[in-house]
């Protein structure tokens, strides 16, 4: 066998980034380090004056033993082997090579290996799969973006097209009565294109809405009902229910009136967009220690776990719900704004169950809660399907 290294390969074993060694195996067929150099040998204590003549499983941890074993006994039956392995918390490109001492036998006595570190290199690939992950995401929701904005401004475009032609071409004709069920047309499909326009605009200057962001310090009950009032207003005959529960002692909060009213809106629209006519919506406001919790629950359709993980995500829509009007830019709108005001915001789903979005804010004022009555309040309002 071979026991020793001359100096001068020793020496130069240690300048270069490689971990070499031979193996030897006994009668019980256990494997031995018969020398182990290089600086990687250095680096991780197991150079040959540490390791010569000790089992690999004395040497290894049993992890890297695992992966060792297996490879080591095919170089053994004269295969030649490469494989990756980790030496503590780095990633090792292992080469085993059989050695034959007389060629006239296929005897293998040592098995000689070399250890190259590719940590870096296995980082690098890791952070350009992920790069073409987040590109191939990209992509997909480019194409959804796509799909999503000329499905959601054609629709509109139609009906004001054809409500205007049938004024064009027919208004002396028509009755005062027909003649404004499609001014009213027109009107409402105008409204949903600027509705549109506002959630993309809003999305794409989002980042610098934080500089507009203008909070005062305020009561959370009197804002909610506020916005439920001004929201119900906007919508009649009445379709669904919402009721409004807080509790009788909550802190102040700072928050942005503006932004609040979108996040409320857009929750109860969804809310009411995906739940059957008839059924009640919950929003709750209630505070645990230094947190206001701001919940809005329905009854409606429900969200997969699978689609669950992207709701946030800038125009994602299940294909559950391709058949209903939507941008998928909302609920991403809604965690910016949220966390403008060092919220954060958090969704539970059951399908056929309904959905809960809850958001937490921090308090303005921690010694204090301003006092309305005792119990929980209720407020009921009739809201319509949009």
């Amino acid at each position: 066998m071979l026991l020793t290294l001359p100096e001068e390969v020793r020496q130069l074993l240690h300048l270069v980034q490689h971990h070499v060694f031979m193996i030897y195996q006994d009668e019980d067929k256990e494997y031995y380090f018969l020398f182990s150099e290089g600086m990687i040998a250095e680096q991780f204590s197991i150079p040959t004056k540490t390791v010569r003549n000790k089992t690999l499983k004395a040497v290894f941890t049993t992890e890297t033993y695992a992966v060792f074993y297996p490879n080591i006994v095919k170089a053994f039956e004269g295969e030649s082997i490469q494989f990756e392995a980790r030496y503590n918390d780095r990633i090792m490109l292992v080469s085993l090579e059989p050695v034959k001492r007389d060629r006239t036998h296929n005897e293998i006595e040592e098995i000689m290996g070399s250890a190259f570190d590719i940590t870096t290199q296995k980082k690098a690939e890791e952070e350009l799969r992920t790069a073409l992950e987040q590109e191939r995401h990209l992509n997909i929701l480019k194409s959804r973006f796509i799909y999503t904005v000329s499905h959601e401004f054609r629709t509109p475009l139609t009906g004001i097209s054809v409500a205007s032609e049938l004024l064009q071409h027919y208004y002396e004709r028509m009755d005062s009565e027909n003649r404004l069920k499609n001014i009213q047309s027109i009107r409402k499909r105008t409204d949903e294109l600027t509705t549109l326009i506002e959630s993309l605009l809003t999305q794409s200057s989002a980042e610098s809405l934080s500089s507009m962001y203008k909070p005062v310090i305020i009561e959370p009950s009197i804002v909610c009902d506020e916005i439920i009032r001004d929201f119900q207003d906007t919508f009649d005959p009445p379709t669904h229910k919402i009721e409004f529960d807080f509790e009788s002692y909550l802190p102040e909060v700072q928050w942005d009136k503006r932004l609040m009213k979108h996040i409320i809106r857009n929750l109860l629209s969804n809310a009411i967009k995906y739940s059957k006519e008839g059924t009640v919506i919950n929003l709750l406001l209630s505070h645990k220690e230094d947190t206001v919790i701001l919940e809005v629950r329905d009854n409606g359709v429900g969200i997969s776990d699978e689609d669950l993980q992207h709701i946030f995500t800038p125009f994602f829509r299940s294909y559950r719900t391709e058949t209903i009007k939507g941008t998928g830019l909302g609920l991403s709108i809604v965690k910016e704004f949220v966390e403008m005001h060092g919220g954060k915001i958090d969704a539970e789903s059951i399908l056929g169950a309904g959905t809960t979005f809850k958001m937490q804010f921090p308090v303005t004022v921690k010694h204090d809660a301003i006092k309305h009555s005792n119990g929980i309040h209720r407020n009921q309002h009739e809201l319509v399907l949009v």
